[in-house]
Formats: C-alpha cells, sequence, structure tokens
C-alpha cells in the first residue's frame, strides 16, 4: 500500500559519510594550510597551494552530495508517510494501491460503486502530488549529482595532470 522508498537509512548513511569525509578533508586543507605559512614565513614557496586547492573543491562537491541525500531521505520517507496517511481512506472505499495507482481491491466491495468511484478518483489525486514531489525532486538530484560528478571528475583529472583546478 506504500510508495517504493529505496532504503532511505542506507541513502542516509552514504550522505552522512560523504559528509564526514568532507569535514575530513577540510581539517587536511587546514593542516597544509599551517604548513603553508610556516614555509612562507621561512621565505620558502607555497609548495602546497595545488594540493589546498585540489582538496578544498573535493571537500566542497562531497559536502554538497553527502546534503543532497541526506535531502533525499527526508524527502522519500515524508512521501511514505503521506501515502500511508491514505490508508483508512483507501481501506473505507475498498481500494489499494498499486505502484503509483489507486486501484479497486480484488474480490466483491460492499462500498457504492459511484462513491467507490470517486474516492478512487480523489485519492489518485492526492497519491499523483505525493508521487509529483517525489519525481520533481529526484530529478533535483539526478541533476545536481551529475553536476558534482563532473566536478568531481575534473578535479581527478586536474590531479592526475599535476594542475591547479581550472587551469
Amino acid at each position: 500500500m506504500s510508495l517504493p522508498t529505496g532504503d532511505p537509512a542506507s541513502v542516509s548513511a552514504l550522505g552522512g559519510a560523504l559528509l564526514t569525509q568532507s569535514g575530513r578533508l577540510a581539517d587536511l586543507v587546514t593542516d597544509l594550510g599551517g604548513s603553508a605559512s610556516r614555509a612562507r614565513r621561512r621565505s620558502h614557496d607555497d609548495a602546497t597551494a595545488h594540493e589546498r586547492r585540489l582538496l578544498e573543491q573535493a571537500a566542497t562537491e562531497l559536502d554538497r552530495v553527502g546534503t543532497l541525500l541526506q535531502g533525499w531521505t527526508t524527502t522519500a520517507v515524508e512521501a511514505a508517510a503521506r501515502a500511508r496517511q491514505l490508508a483508512p481512506d483507501l481501506a473505507r472505499a475498498d481500494l489499494v494501491i498499486d505502484g503509483q495507482l489507486v486501484v479497486e481491491s480484488s474480490g466483491p466491495s460492499r462500498v457504492d460503486p459511484e462513491t467507490r468511484a470517486r474516492e478512487r478518483h480523489r485519492l489518485q489525486e492526492l497519491l499523483n502530488r505525493v508521487t509529483m514531489v517525489r519525481a520533481r525532486e529526484l530529478a533535483r538530484l539526478g541533476r545536481e549529482l551529475q553536476q558534482s560528478h563532473d566536478a568531481l571528475a575534473a578535479v581527478a583529472h586536474d590531479a592526475r595532470a599535476g594542475r591547479s583546478p581550472g587551469s
């Protein structure tokens, strides 16, 4: 009777792990910054600028993706809860959710056919709102993840090439 949610706990855990790793990379940037300051005081060049820029960019993207995944978890759980709220009305009208459709349950029904049809239409509209929010958020998540993928691929390419990002 509920919408498929995937595994929100795993998505949330992945998002949390990415946020943790983002923090660790940010700590490395800070550590490298301290080393660079000490080197500059001794009149040496900043040998860590390239690495710091790469780490900053990677940390930013990991933070972004982790936040997006945790946001998606909230959307998925809220959508499932809203779909479950339809259960009493579905039961009263002898209706069930099949995928993204409100359909008549199998077997005979004691519910007036006209009432059942009106309720099916009304509940389908409510379910459509729930699925529309999920679909819109999932599409946004896909676009955002593609952007982060591209940004991280550029960081990896620049790291292998020994260049600063974007140069």
